[in-house]
């Protein structure tokens, strides 16, 4: 009896869903017992071998012999083998429900299983590759689990795996990556380096602060540069550098000042300045700021050297640092400043010579018809101090004054004074106490030409001595004419005797009128209490007739301070030198010519 074949079937793969497939209605029932040559059935002795293959007909199904034994396959690989083909739905059907095909012989069932094997292989391994083209990785990747070769697949690609067990496609696929990524880094540094080029190309010369340096008004020209124009933040930078000239730059015109004006601009770069003499002798070095307080002690050839730098600013801000250097040469001929406080005075006045920026080192040495004192070194340079006698011819006075090898002349202007005069017909009428310039004691004589080198007043000045409000008896420059006649009044003329001090009644206390030093303090024959203060350069106050002295000999004195007691008269003078001048301008701190020299 002839055993009926069952077809084994496939159970649907855990993970993977198995593609639907439209069935085909079977033209058989299936209580028909399966006829010879039916798909599925073993060839046996009773297969017609004459009956032609109908070139229609499909291939035989395989599915029918059982497959010879295979390795069993992993279940990475389960996963992606397709659905074995079901033959018996697809074979053709005799109208009479027969089928005509002649059967298979083993060998070529064996044939056509191994054909279809390798068919099945060349497919997986065609999608594979598909797959991983497209990304099929990633999307292998979602599912959590990759796809494998089927079984028995002898691909040269997909035979191994990686030492950490990934198959070669994800191998691939990092070398696909990382190609991709060096072509990233490949167009962005392309793309960087130009636009490093343009930037370089953008960081031009007129992105250099201009700079200018003046020394005592003449421009100077920069020596050499270097300076960094950013072109990627302060990272990158193009630098310019230019050495212009290797020899100093030469002054046309000499220093004529003993502090010479030099000017950076613009004024927040920084600055280092060093000044030599001739003998290589350091005289100065400091800012420009510094500089500006810096005076020439000698005339002579002078070398500089000035370096301007503007540094790095904030660390995020891109900003131009770099240096520019100057070298000049130049020459100190400084010619000393002489001036007059004032250009007239008039008889009685006092007046201040000044001289400053001397580069001798000596004092200036003074020629007139005019007595002056010695020069004495003050806040501003020399000073000297011209009386003008009450007596003194108006007219102009020519001054000459030497410094060194520099010599300068001046012209004062003296003014005459207002005339003022009394005439008395009595003698008794006749103003009381009185000094005249013949009347100095001896005590008093002997003290004129002293002169202290410290002018004690410069610091607070002068001011009135007197407490209350005094009545002026005899001002200073006063004629007193006794008995002239009418014809000498008429003409200006006569005998008479001029005040070379001034004469004030009241009683009051008297404090000093600026700080100096006590020359004489006692009771002389003819005036009474006699005080005598020296103020420095030979500028004295003396009070004739004083009721009390609070004073002795030597005793340094302070502005205001107290010095004694007028009397109901009280004769005041003060001299300069040999001279005496009018008093109470002096006293009362009017003096231009005492006030700041």
């Amino acid at each position: 009896m002839e055993q009926e074949k069952v077809i084994p079937k496939q159970e649907p793969q855990e993970g993977k869903s198995t593609p639907a497939r439209p069935a085909k209605e079977n033209t058989r029932s299936q209580a028909e017992p399966d006829a010879p040559g039916d798909s599925g059935a073993d060839s046996g002795p009773d297969a017609d071998p004459g009956t032609p293959e109908s070139p229609q007909t499909p291939e035989p199904a395989l599915a029918a012999q059982p497959p010879e034994p295979a390795e069993p396959a992993q279940p990475a690989e389960r996963a992606a083998l397709a659905e074995p083909a079901e033959p018996l739905a697809d074979a053709p059907a005799d109208p009479d429900g027969e089928d005509t095909r002649p059967p298979m012989t083993p060998e070529q069932q064996a044939e056509e299983e191994r054909r279809l094997a390798e068919m099945t292989r060349t497919v997986q391994v065609s999608i594979e590759q598909i797959m991983e083209a497209a990304g099929g990785q990633a999307a292998g990747g979602s599912s959590g689990e990759a796809p494998g070769p089927v079984d028995g697949a002898d691909s040269p690609d997909t035979d191994h795996e990686e030492p950490d067990g990934a198959p070669g496609g994800f191998h691939r696929a990092a070398v696909l990556l990382l190609r991709w990524l060096l072509l990233v880094v490949v167009v962005v540094a392309v793309i960087a380096g130009a636009g490093l080029v343009w930037l370089y190309r953008q960081a031009t010369p007129d992105m250099i602060p201009a700079v200018t340096v003046t020394f005592d008004g003449q421009e100077v020209q920069p020596s050499s540069y270097r300076w960094q124009v950013p072109v990627a933040g302060n990272l990158i930078k193009r630098t310019y550098r230019d050495t212009v000239s290797s020899r100093p730059t030469v002054l046309e015109t000499p220093v004529e000042s003993a502090g010479a004006d030099l000017t950076v601009s613009p004024s927040d770069l920084r600055t280092q300045l060093t000044v030599e003499n001739a003998a290589g002798e350091e005289c100065f070095t400091g800012t420009v700021q510094q500089f500006h307080a810096f005076r020439f002690e000698q005339n002579g050839d002078y070398t500089a050297r000035l370096v301007v730098s503007n540094a790095q600013g904030y660390a995020e801000e891109a900003s131009v640092t770099g240096s520019q250097t100057y070298e000049l040469a130049f020459t100190v001929d400084i010619r000393p400043t002489v001036r007059l406080n004032t250009q007239s005075a008039a008889q009685g006045g006092v007046v201040a010579l000044i001289v400053s920026g001397a580069q001798s080192g000596g004092k200036p040495i003074l020629t007139s018809q005019l007595s002056a004192t010695d020069f004495y070194e003050g806040t501003r340079g020399w000073v000297a101090y011209l009386p003008i006698p009450c007596d003194a011819e108006a007219k102009d006075y020519p001054l000459r004054v030497q410094t060194g090898d520099y010599t300068q002349t001046l012209t004062l202007t003296v003014r005459a004074r207002s005339g003022a005069y009394r005439d008395y017909t009595s003698k008794s009428q006749l103003t009381k106490p009185y000094v005249g310039p013949d009347d100095t004691p001896r005590e008093v004589s002997d003290l004129l030409d002293v002169a202290g080198s410290t002018l004690y007043w410069t610091e607070t000045g002068f001011s009135s001595p007197f407490t209350r409000s005094m009545d002026i008896t005899l001002p200073y420059g006063t004629t007193e004419y006794l008995n002239r006649t009418r014809e000498e009044r008429a003409k200006g003329t006569g005998t008479g005797r001029t005040s070379v001090n001034a004469v004030l009644s009241g009683s009051c206390e008297l404090v000093a009128p600026a700080a100096g030093k006590v020359l004489l303090a006692r009771e002389l024959d003819g005036v009474g209490n006699t005080l005598v203060i020296e103020h420095g350069a030979g500028v004295k106050t003396i009070f004739y007739g004083l009721k009390s002295l609070d004073v002795e000999e030597g005793d340094l004195l302070r502005r205001g301070q107290n010095i004694g007691m007028t009397a109901k008269s009280t004769v005041v003078e003060v001299r300069i030198g040999q001279t005496p001048v009018e008093p109470l301008s002096i006293l009362r701190g009017q003096c231009d010519a005492l006030k700041n020299y």
